[in-house]
């Protein structure tokens, strides 16, 4: 949605919202739920239990055909593979080989050369944009295949994890603008009709508020929640703190978009009394990595080749802290290959076969953005800070800001319960994760804004590390 539009949407009485917001839902329902969608999905849940060697070649042959089609159809790959000696023979017979001599992707030559990666044999069927961390737009385009084989793959996840492969009720809660950021009373929300599905508002999450929002849930029964795990996470923590028993259990919590936290799962589990499963893709197209029901998190290898490399830029070894390097079967008209995207997963110490009857390798932990990693000289690279909150009390949401390798700043909003004990506390924990030669600030504040698209920066670093 164009700035205009949006300031034309947000100006709108509540019901011409829900009346627009349903054109979009139903357009975009036909371009998704297609015949192509059926048989998508039903290809990705026969491959989700089946032998690794199966999978494997299935993996072998979409790569084929990406590397095939943007050494023909794209200018920027083309321009680059032809030089390297690769033709379409090399890729045919090997094409992990050929994988492997490609450069990396950097997110500045995606977002600034998508015109010329663009896969020209496709047709563009939507145009989107990914703020990203920055807030500055990147072109997406897609083709209706990476439309349905996307969505195929996320409702496989949903089939994973207990629900039907139809559209189930579900609330989401994402960046989406959906009522005006000053609206003092409700609704917070409007309902996706096609889609079966209630968004609720991210930017309206006081207070004042979560009594409403609470309310619009116990009438609404959904089986699913979706979304912002920090968005989740402030309700849940509002329901268990005033004890309020809900009138509907769903059957999952499915958060994505931000890095998950331990102490937010337990809260939301607390509160919903059910499981809440991880998952990681992105507007662009990245293959997926979804939680299954043992709790581990699967690499879908159907979905994309994944490498992995240390922030340093060497190959990782299990148990390092390790960048997403990406080939994506997902958008085929905007190819990703070997993009550096700059998210970052703890790799497994060692190789584990899920109980689960899915053989895809497994990741220890999704741990988020490269700049959610901190560094101090004293202890190198520092991921998943949530553990300096263990065991503390008062404290409704914090932010993390590292201006330098020796300046910490954290922005707190806390309640009564946050004193001065637990402050020595949270500053103990932060010196044993990130030494004791640097400059602490803890800072008390009414409110911690939300960065891009309405997500949360739980831990932010605001300067590149000179290696």
């Amino acid at each position: 949605m164009g700035k205009l539009q949006e300031k034309i949407y947000n100006n709108l009485p509540y019901p011409f919202k829900f009346i627009l917001l349903n054109i979009k839902a139903f357009q975009n329902s036909k371009q998704r739920y297609t015949k192509e969608f059926d048989k998508y999905l039903q290809e990705y849940i026969g491959l989700w239990n089946a032998d690794i060697k199966v999978i494997k070649e299935y993996q072998k042959e979409k790569l084929i055909g990406l590397l095939s089609e943007a050494y023909q159809y794209s200018e920027w790959y083309s321009s680059i593979m032809k030089p390297l000696g690769i033709t379409i023979k090399a890729i045919e017979e090997n094409p992990y080989e050929v994988l492997q001599k490609m450069p990396i992707l950097k997110k500045t030559e995606r977002k600034t050369s998508a015109d010329t990666i663009v896969n020209t044999s496709r047709k563009t069927d939507a145009v989107g944009y990914t703020s990203g961390t920055s807030g500055a737009p990147t072109i997406n385009y897609l083709d209706s295949e990476s439309i349905n084989r996307s969505f195929a793959l996320w409702r496989r996840f949903h089939k994973v994890i207990g629900l039907d492969t139809q559209k189930v009720r579900q609330v989401r809660f994402s960046g989406r603008l959906m009522v005006r950021p000053d609206a003092k009373k409700p609704p917070f929300w409007v309902y996706n009709y096609f889609e079966r599905q209630l968004l609720m508002s991210t930017y309206h999450l006081k207070e004042s508020n979560l009594g409403h929002y609470v309310k619009k849930l116990n009438d609404f029964k959904p089986l699913l929640l979706d979304g912002y795990p920090s968005a989740i996470y402030i309700l849940s923590r509002f329901i268990n703190e005033n004890n309020i028993t809900l009138d509907f259990t769903p059957k999952a919590i499915a958060v994505t978009a931000e890095t998950l936290y331990d102490y937010q799962r337990l809260e939301m589990e607390k509160a919903f009394k059910c499981h809440v499963f991880n998952q990681y893709a992105s507007s662009e197209g990245s293959p997926f990595i979804t939680e299954c029901t043992e709790g581990n998190l699967h690499l879908n290898l159907d979905s994309g080749v994944f490498e992995f490399i240390t922030t340093d830029g060497k190959k990782a070894k299990p148990g390092d802290v390790a960048q997403l390097m990406v080939t994506s079967f997902t958008n085929l008209k905007t190819p990703l290959i070997r993009y550096n995207i700059e998210d970052t997963i703890l790799l497994s110490e060692k190789e584990i076969v899920c109980p689960c009857g899915c053989a895809t390798p497994i990741i220890e932990k999704l741990t988020g953005r490269e700049d959610d990693i901190l560094w101090t000289e004293e202890k190198g690279y520092v991921g998943r800070m949530d553990t300096a909150y263990k065991g503390l009390e008062g404290i409704v949401k914090s932010q993390i800001i590292q201006e330098s390798p020796q300046e910490i700043i954290v922005n707190l909003i806390a309640d009564q319960k946050f004193d001065e004990s637990m402050q020595e506390s949270l500053l103990h924990n932060l010196k044993t994760r990130l030494g004791e030669n640097i400059s602490y600030q803890i800072n008390t504040v009414e409110d911690i804004p939300l960065g891009p698209n309405g997500k949360f920066d739980a831990v932010k670093r605001n300067f590149k590390i000179k290696l």
